[in-house]
């Protein structure tokens, strides 16, 4: 079965990749083109006809042979004028060929992945570049996607294996003077490895944070401002905006860049207590997202007093903004040293740029990046902290008698060691990954 599908992103524009990818995918190309010979990598002009001979368009067609590819099949890419029209009846003519079919998103990568041209490691580091909108994100997707990260893996793992190796050989062979010292031998190497993959962990803290973005909740009572707020940042309406207390019901989102970090913004439900089912939903969404925000701003009107009850959520992620500040009658806030609030004026623009700078400046504080990490999702993490918990257990046991135990522990090391780079199975995970890609990659 060959697969096709457009390759460059949809709508009009100067060119458009169609690609094919399969058994078929040379017969193809001959077909379309009518040329009976064909040449791998190199670029050909051509007009492409459809089944009844007409031209469908004319371009450029490049020929890659297996292995020799990206997907480690063979492969055609077509680079047609990137009209909508062109590239949908393209796309037609393709499905009339016998076992040939669109392709799934990511399902070009998947083979790829198949046919052992890539890891699974790349895999999700190239959805990762692929939507990488700050130079962070750049970065640390070429970072982990780099084949000296991946080195760092197999290492690590043919390393536990040659230890595991040492215990099973024990195992087949019993002698217990034997035995004694294959732990007393392998100790330090274990530990060694132990030590480097708790660096690596420490390295990639906040590295989610990266990928996803840093989140930072407006939170406060209704009608200061929040709404407003969040469409001043976004320089654009998000958010309605209006008199009526409890407008808010959902969390609004929307995403800037600060200092080239992603920073999501999150407009809340305004806190307090209410009747309405609704409402009481929306501020129920607000408590859950600031269990998960990087940063929370508190916004309050200066001309009303101030919820202390709120106030109670305030720690050394929380910003204390005082709005409304172009309306000269306020409350005396006799906190003002404590809470260092920032004095602002949503409607005449008067204190936002400084508002800015300390978000970037609070979010610099605490979460540093760390330029050697190789670590850009939680599931990486979660199979490292495993291989240690596997290590420990396996350090813990220092008879003969346990060298059966020990040697299931190191199994299990180098299973979840394994996962990170797809050494094992893990047919579970492949679903979830590529279901994030588009259809022509």
């Amino acid at each position: 079965m060959s697969i096709f599908a457009l390759a460059t992103a949809p709508g009009i524009s100067g060119l458009a990749v169609i690609r094919v990818s399969g058994k078929e995918a040379l017969k193809i190309a001959k077909t379309i083109t009518k040329f009976k010979k064909i040449k791998a990598r190199i670029a050909n002009f051509s007009s492409f006809y459809d089944s009844k001979n007409r031209i469908i368009d004319k371009g450029i067609f490049i020929f890659f042979s297996k292995p020799n590819s990206y997907t480690g099949d063979d492969v055609v890419e077509f680079h047609v004028h990137g009209s909508n029209a062109v590239v949908k009846y393209f796309l037609e003519v393709l499905s009339e060929f016998k076992n040939c079919r669109l392709a799934r998103p990511g399902e070009f990568t998947k083979t790829a992945l198949l046919n052992k041209k890539i890891n699974l490691l790349q895999a999700e580091s190239l959805i990762d570049l692929i939507n990488s909108e700050t130079e962070l994100q750049r970065t640390q997707a070429l970072r982990v996607m780099n084949d000296d990260t991946t080195k760092v893996y197999n290492n690590l793992r043919t390393d536990l294996i040659k230890i595991l190796a040492d215990y099973e050989a024990v195992i087949d062979f019993s002698d217990d003077e034997v035995g004694d010292s294959v732990f007393f031998n392998n100790r330090d190497k274990l530990l060694k490895i132990k030590d480097k993959i708790k660096e690596i962990i420490q390295k990639s803290h906040n590295s989610e944070k990266i990928r996803e973005g840093f989140k930072v909740s407006i939170i406060g009572p209704t009608n200061s401002g929040k709404s407003s707020l969040i469409n001043c940042l976004a320089k654009r309406p998000v958010s309605i905006v209006s008199n009526i207390p409890g407008t808010t019901r959902d969390l609004i989102e929307a995403s800037i860049m600060l200092d080239g970090k992603l920073v999501r913004f999150f407009d809340t439900a305004g806190l307090r207590r209410s009747k309405n089912v609704i409402e009481k939903k929306g501020i129920s969404l607000t408590t859950e997202n600031l269990k998960i925000s990087d940063l929370k701003l508190f916004l309050f009107d200066h001309t009303q007093k101030i919820d202390k009850k709120i106030l109670k959520l305030f720690d050394q992620k929380s910003i204390l903004v005082l709005n409304k500040v172009d309306i000269k009658i306020s409350k005396k806030f006799s906190d003002n040293k404590i809470y260092k609030p920032i004095k602002i004026s949503v409607k005449k623009n008067i204190g936002i740029s400084k508002l800015i700078d300390e978000i970037s400046k609070k979010i610099a504080d605490h979460f540093k990046v760390n330029e050697d990490n190789i670590i850009s999702r939680q599931r990486h993490v979660k199979s490292l902290e495993n291989t240690v918990f596997f290590i420990e257990k396996c350090l813990k046991k220092n008879s003969i008698n346990q060298i059966d135990l020990a040697a299931e522990d190191l199994r299990l090391a180098v299973r979840n060691l394994g996962e990170i780079v797809g050494f094992v199975n893990v047919e579970e995970l492949l679903d979830k990954i590529f279901k994030d890609f588009c259809i022509g990659k």
